[in-house]
């Protein structure tokens, strides 16, 4: 099943050529709306497949009215997280993104959560036009194990599957995990970008919370022209400092009421953002 979404060639003014984000993503600053997944079956609290993609394209129709740039689907309900997923949760992700993509009019990526390959996977299976890696180049820990880094075994699987690559928006240091390695911002974000990323995202130490100034400041001085993304804690009174320096934000808490992404909230940092421009 294809995306209704076409991949152009446009590109904001001024804005370098150097990676493929900017043919997906149009606007000079570029907003990605979280659609968090209620747990899937598998887990006890699963209100069911036909719910969650109730609640799905509910989120993604709201996130398309109130002018957001793309939408990024993940399964951050399915508490206890898995450190790769079993054929259940996978099976169930895909059914739903299937139907996510089917109905998007702008761009749909996803990510199952510390399972990197079969995040990939998925992507192509469905025809996903970006997938968001947690773990990319940085060896860490979280609450639920050791996650190694795989950048050059995920960039050859993305390249080798048939179809559409999907971008690889790739964290750095990334929040609710413990760097095994010492290692620098900008070694973090120099490694992406020589595996193969599309984008680098920066956030704060957990959910909700940004990223520093001086991160933002660092990854973008090494990146120079490759796309900086906010992963965290993005919203209307810090979207102005924060994208000063970054090149777009993928966005959750911010917008939300509840379970579900508010048309007021979302419109509302849309706007913020579209007087940055």
């Amino acid at each position: 099943m294809e995306s209704r979404v076409e991949v152009g060639a446009r590109t904001p003014s001024g804005v370098n050529m150097g990676s493929n984000f900017w043919k997906v993503f149009h606007s000079k600053k570029p907003l990605i709306g979280m659609i968090h997944l209620p747990p899937l079956p598998a887990y006890p609290a699963s209100p069911g497949i036909d719910k969650i993609i109730e609640k799905a394209i509910a989120d993604l129709h709201v996130l398309e009215q109130s002018g957001f740039d793309g939408a990024l689907v993940e399964n951050d309900n399915d508490q206890p997280h898995q450190i790769g997923v079993s054929a259940e949760i996978r099976t169930a992700f895909t059914q739903i993104m299937k139907t996510v993509v089917a109905n998007a009019i702008i761009p749909v990526g996803l990510e199952i959560i510390y399972d990197m390959k079969a995040t990939v996977e998925v992507a192509h299976e469905v025809g996903a036009t970006f997938v968001r890696l947690d773990v990319f180049v940085d060896n860490v820990l979280t609450k639920w194990g050791k996650i190694e880094a795989q950048a050059a075994e995920l960039s050859k699987l993305n390249e080798e599957l048939p179809g559409q690559k999907p971008l690889l928006l790739t964290d750095i240091q990334v929040k609710h995990a413990q760097m095994l390695d010492s290692k620098s911002i900008t070694e973090s974000a120099s490694d992406a970008i020589a595996h193969g990323s599309d984008a680098i995202i920066v956030t704060g130490e957990w959910t909700g919370q940004p990223p520093t100034l001086e991160d933002c400041i660092s990854a973008k001085t090494l990146a120079k022209d490759f796309p900086v993304i906010v992963g965290s804690g993005l919203d209307a009174r810090n979207a102005g400092s924060l994208l000063e320096y970054c090149d777009g934000a993928i966005v959750g808490t911010s917008i939300k009421s509840g379970a579900f992404v508010d048309a007021a909230k979302a419109s509302e940092l849309v706007a913020s953002v579209k007087k940055l421009s």
